[in-house]
């Protein structure tokens, strides 16, 4: 009976393994994308949206793993096979795309930028292009007598950060001065509530850990995987929390930054390190507190990382601190999540002899295998 519970124990160990290994490994995924309303003179609209190109298809065509399964799939597709593969993405988005006149709604027209020459390039040299952000755009007409405007995106773009402008245009004769132009004027100059700034930001901060920060998933595990008492616990989450939100902050207003080449691989080190000392202390029952200044380093390590995405996702201006303090809390929903899920699922097996000497062994053998190929990955 022992046998075969620790051998169903080793193989969901080695599936997780072989899950998060194959599944993106940067600690947050690309998926917030950019989009720009251009409201001309209350009579027409431009739209741009800023999206990854692979990420998109891989969407589209519901695959998951690395960007080379997408690029696989598209090689095996014939030529008029990826042409109607474009063709049916951009009816999906432009139909699942719309805006909101008051009580009216109208579809935007069909947009444009989804070229088959970017696929074939993407197909024949995809280790030449650094990006595959590609700009879809498209025009149409305000109906008479809008005074309102709002939009809903396609769910294949995910996530948009939307900026919203109006361009005007003025003919300057040599040395004159322009004529008067209102700083805040646009259509509807009303500032988000503070309810629905701070939902959105405790989602953006909740989302990026789970399921999207696998990397801050496994390096939580492994505090809780080395802490024997709840109090060892408080103090690693505690000193882990208050790094990585000075960095966070710090990160935000631009006084500490460090490229992501550098903070994606240092944190697949730092879960590496956890992970071997998990296994190096295993059989000590005693609470060191020695690690606390090392999880606080690390802390400041991944609060860099938190802070690249919130630099992508943007703060509003007029409620800047409200939406940094409400992302950072997210984020600590998302880490309280992932310990009371690890928790439940750990806690029917917490009271076996072989807890501690097996099945925690097994598990930080995963993690520091699977952050070990991380690390090689992204330093290549």
């Amino acid at each position: 009976m022992f046998t075969r519970t620790l051998s169903w124990l080793l193989l969901c160990s080695l599936f997780l393994a072989s899950l998060l290994i194959t599944s993106a490994s940067f600690a947050h995924t690309d998926d917030i994308n950019k989009a720009t309303l251009s409201l001309e003179n209350n009579e027409r609209y431009q739209l741009v949206v800023t999206v990854d190109f692979i990420h998109l298809l891989k969407q589209h065509l519901a695959i998951n793993g690395a960007d080379n399964k997408v690029i696989q799939t598209l090689s095996a597709l014939s030529f008029l096979k990826q042409k109607q593969l474009l063709e049916q993405l951009t009816l999906d988005i432009s139909q699942q795309t719309y805006l909101q006149f008051g009580d009216t709604q109208q579809a935007i027209g069909q947009l444009q930028g989804l070229q088959l020459q970017l696929l074939k390039r993407i197909i024949s040299q995809p280790e030449s292009l650094d990006d595959y952000k590609i700009s879809l755009r498209t025009t149409g007409d305000f109906p008479s007598e809008a005074k309102e405007i709002a939009i809903q995106f396609s769910p294949l773009l995910g996530d948009i950060v939307l900026h919203v402008v109006r361009p005007e245009q003025e003919m300057l004769s040599r040395n004159s001065l322009s004529r008067n132009y209102q700083i805040a004027q646009s259509l509807s100059n009303v500032t988000p509530s503070a309810f629905k700034v701070t939902s959105d930001y405790l989602y953006q901060g909740f989302i990026h850990i789970l399921p999207k920060g696998l990397d801050h998933i496994l390096f939580v595990i492994a505090l809780l995987l080395f802490a024997k008492r709840k109090s060892s616990l408080i103090w690693q989450i505690s000193a882990f929390t208050l790094a990585h939100t000075i960095t966070l902050a710090l990160g935000v207003y631009g006084v500490i930054s460090l490229p992501s080449d550098i903070v994606e691989p240092l944190t697949a080190l730092s879960i590496v390190y956890v992970g071997l000392e998990n296994i190096y202390r295993a059989k000590s029952n005693s609470v060191s507190h020695s690690r606390l200044p090392v999880i606080f380093a690390f802390g400041l390590l991944h609060g860099l990382g938190f802070a690249s995405v919130l630099a992508d996702v943007g703060l509003p201006p007029s409620q800047y601190i409200l939406s940094l303090v409400a992302f950072n809390i997210g984020v600590e929903l998302g880490q309280l999540t992932v310990i009371a899920i690890a928790f439940l699922c750990l806690l029917a097996f917490r009271t076996k002899s072989w807890y501690q000497t097996r099945l925690v062994l097994a598990l930080n053998i995963a993690i520091a295998v699977i952050a070990t190929y991380w690390f090689i990955e992204r330093i290549i």
